[in-house]
């Protein structure tokens, strides 16, 4: 006579839904790169197939991790044989009862989220076991959870989004020995429980993340607050700020400090100058209109030639300075010379070599040869005496030649 099981799987076949048959398996592992022989898979991925039986896995006694999430299982059967098993994945099923996993001798990591488990059981003989998600199911009390306890290699444990109400769970929490993470968000006694938070990091003393991290400092104001009241927490709070920063303020003034000593280390070695930088940043500060600008920059470049040819021919003593002779500086002044002048109409060649010009003139736009007045402001040039006729009037020398 055939077993509920067997009869179930008939019935699931003949309705047409997925069967996790041992042909259906095989499929499944080829799918994602394992292997046509059972027993050399280490990972099996058969979530969201829509199985409504865990069956058939006796040949896969090598599996790692095991994939059953988002299908239709109402019940854990068919796993105790998997000795090897490190992570088993159950979530998004539609389990009332936690069991048949004794054999998960190996077992690390278990996800039972999103189920309908209303008590905790049958985990204490899985002596590995140290991340456990329980969240989104409905466990409701300190009796619901009691089994946790027994688990003394726990250190991860899940319960948000369950309906936990009560002080007496602090206390059933606090008894796991090496909790050291634990998400409590979404349950009723977080906020029926007057500051749930610091009297569960007061009762956990190995715990090191509630809902988010708890760092030292957090402890140690708790743990003053349970000795002396909310006066001396307050007091702690202020030494702790002080302290913080203290530090910072430290750290700034080194880092300053820092940020000099390489400034002095920079000024302090000859870096050779770039002439063809200096020129062309002294061009910047004197001229803005693009098209002289663009003339300036062909002429840099034949001043810079020419400083190179120069400085080719200095004494041997001299060739570690950073501007043998000035040479630079020399052609930084004609050039200024150049851009700014005061006095009669001159070529580039001309103002080139006449240092005696004063800043003060703006660049025709567009031509080698630029306007420019007369040095003294209140005397103006005289006429030319040479001129044949009185009534024809001089040309101006602003006058850009073509």
């Amino acid at each position: 006579m055939p077993d509920i099981s067997q009869i179930e799987t008939a019935s699931a076949v003949l309705e047409g839904l997925p069967v996790m048959s041992k042909a259906e398996l095989l499929q499944v592992a080829l799918e994602h790169g394992g292997y046509s022989t059972p027993a050399l898979n280490d990972t099996l991925y058969l979530h969201y197939k829509g199985y409504r039986r865990i069956e058939n896995l006796d040949d896969y006694d090598g599996l790692k991790s095991l994939w059953l999430h988002s299908n239709g299982f109402a019940k854990i059967e068919n796993l105790s044989h998997l000795k090897e098993l490190r992570c088993l994945f159950l979530q998004r099923n539609a389990f009332t009862r936690i069991e048949n996993l004794n054999g998960l001798v190996s077992l690390v990591q278990l996800d039972l989220s999103e189920n309908k488990i209303s008590l905790v059981e049958n985990l204490a003989e899985l002596k590995n076991l140290t991340t456990l998600n329980l969240s989104k199911n409905v466990l409701e009390n300190m009796a619901s959870i009691q089994h946790l306890v027994e688990c003394k290699n726990l250190s991860a444990l899940d319960l948000s989004h369950n309906k936990l109400a009560g002080e007496d769970i602090l206390g059933c929490i606090a008894g796991i020995e090496k909790l050291t993470s634990l998400n409590m968000t979404g349950n009723p006694v977080c906020s029926k429980v007057t500051h749930f938070r610091k009297k569960m990091i007061i009762a956990s003393k190995s715990l090191r993340y509630l809902d988010r991290p708890i760092f030292d400092n957090e402890r140690d104001i708790a743990e003053e607050w349970a000795r002396a009241g909310p006066e001396a927490e307050k007091e702690l709070k202020a030494k702790l700020l002080a302290k913080k920063q203290d530090i910072e303020r430290n750290a700034m003034k080194e880092f300053r400090q820092w940020q000099e000593s390489v400034r002095t280390a920079d000024d302090s070695n000859n870096v050779e100058v770039d002439e063809t930088l200096v020129l062309k940043d002294m061009m910047e500060a004197l001229i803005t209109d693009v098209e002289a600008k663009s003339l300036l920059e062909s002429e840099a470049v034949k001043i810079v030639d020419s400083s190179k040819t120069e400085k080719e021919n200095i004494e041997p003593h001299q060739a570690d300075s950073p501007d043998p002779d000035g040479l630079v500086c020399e052609k930084v002044k004609q050039l200024s010379n150049y851009v700014n002048c005061k006095g009669q109409r001159k070529t580039l060649e001309e103002l080139m070599v006449d240092s005696s010009m004063v800043p003060a003139v703006v660049l025709s736009p567009g031509a080698l040869s630029f306007d420019v007045v007369s040095s003294d402001d209140d005397e103006e040039e005289e006429p030319d005496s040479t001129s044949s006729d009185d009534d024809e009037e001089e040309e101006p020398d602003s006058m850009p030649k073509k």
